[in-house]
């Protein structure tokens, strides 16, 4: 008896589960008619007529990428299989590679920022700023950054063929570079001044080791006795948001770090914890600091506890949420607007730095770091 009460229980389930489904098909097909018919209309053409042997699967995915387009969201992307597994890589920090950042800049122009130092590309002599025109033959002219990246990744001893247009000279450069497994340090630290004693840390990107060692380069600075810290956001494209939150919470203590909005209007502020540094801090942006530099940039502006030196910065202030597909791709979709402690809508704005610095096009002076060690002295006399 019991046993017939679970059947009827599960027939019943599936029946409304199954009338659900209808509905809601029948929903799509009513509003949305022409398009459907269209679109399969496209299909049954290309099986019956085209010069080309289709493949099912690749138009499953063109179709699934179409529809994420169609959003028109630069930063929502259906991944297919290997960009899905490229993009986990990159936020793990550890892959086969040359030792480039690489930045879509205005314009399409994939440009490398910041080589990793002591890997091939460093080695080869690929320098910040490069412009990547070929990629093994292949024009990168219109191609987005997931795909440059991708074919620049690959298994260690492989060979890479990179060109690179150099605005310094106006010349383009060929290198061929053996790749390498790239261990990708975040973080860069190093004293700026002897007296008094000021300390610098570069970030470079947000990743799931980041939080760990900006930690480890704080402590290592106050074992030192440094009187205040210089910390360096310049062409730092964000990363992994939950890292973001991390690094403030070194430096916040219970404060506010950002607000999110979803589709909904529902709101969620996540705060830090207790701060474990509290001694002066200058943090330094530019036009290429964006997403997760932006978060961080903005809490500590807006709690009043760093002072901004160098660039308005790009102006990303959208949240990116990863659902793993079955086909083994993900779907990456704009969730969230992000909003700085004091409530301000970065998106499309940047951030403006409390002190306006810009460096020389050509030339080594780091004018920004230099303005920021001026300021740092000041506030540790």
């Amino acid at each position: 008896m019991k046993d017939n009460k679970i059947f009827r229980g599960f027939t019943i389930f599936f029946s409304i589960l199954g009338l659900l489904v209808f509905l809601s098909v029948g929903f799509v097909f009513a509003t949305n008619s022409s398009g459907l018919s269209s679109m399969l209309s496209v299909m049954g053409l290309i099986k019956a007529e085209s010069l080309y042997t289709p493949h099912s699967d690749k138009m499953i995915e063109g179709a699934t990428a179409g529809i994420v387009a169609s959003l028109n969201d630069p930063y929502s992307k259906y991944l297919n299989k290997n960009q899905w597994q490229e993009l986990k890589l990159q936020l793990n920090a550890e892959f086969g590679g040359i030792g480039v950042y690489v930045v879509e800049m205005e314009g399409g122009k994939l440009t490398i920022v910041s080589p990793i130092k002591g890997t091939p590309a460093a080695r080869a002599g690929l320098k910040n700023g490069d412009i990547i025109t070929k990629i093994n033959g292949e024009s990168a002219v219109g191609m987005n950054q997931d795909d440059a990246v991708q074919l620049m990744r690959g298994d260690p001893g492989t060979q890479l063929e990179l060109s690179v247009f150099r605005t310094d000279d106006s010349k383009e450069y060929d290198f061929k570079i053996v790749r390498e497994i790239i261990n990708v340090p975040s973080v860069e630290d190093k004293i700026v001044s002897d007296i008094p004693l000021l300390g610098y840390i570069k970030l470079n990107q947000f990743h799931a080791r980041s939080a760990q060692e900006i930690a480890t380069s704080v402590n290592k600075m106050e074992d030192q006795k440094i009187k205040g810290l210089i910390l360096d956001l310049r062409d730092n494209g964000g990363g992994d948001f939950d890292a973001a939150l991390a690094i403030a919470d070194i430096f916040l203590d219970k404060q506010e770090v950002v607000s999110v909005k979803d589709a909904k209007g529902v709101e969620t502020v996540h705060n830090a914890g207790v701060g474990s540094y509290n001694a002066p801090l200058i943090v330094l942006v530019n036009k290429n600091s964006a997403s997760a530099s932006e978060i961080l940039a903005g809490a500590l502006q807006d709690n009043g506890r760093a002072v901004l030196v160098g660039e308005k910065t790009y102006g990303k202030g959208l949240v990116q949420t990863v659902y793993p597909l079955r086909d083994g791709g993900a779907l990456k979709l704009t969730t969230q607007k992000y909003f700085t402690p004091k409530g301000t809508d970065i998106n499309q704005i940047g951030i403006n730095p409390d002190h306006v610095v810009t460096n020389p096009d050509k030339g080594n002076k780091d004018l920004q770091l230099e303005r920021a060690i001026e300021l740092l002295k000041q506030k540790t006399q």
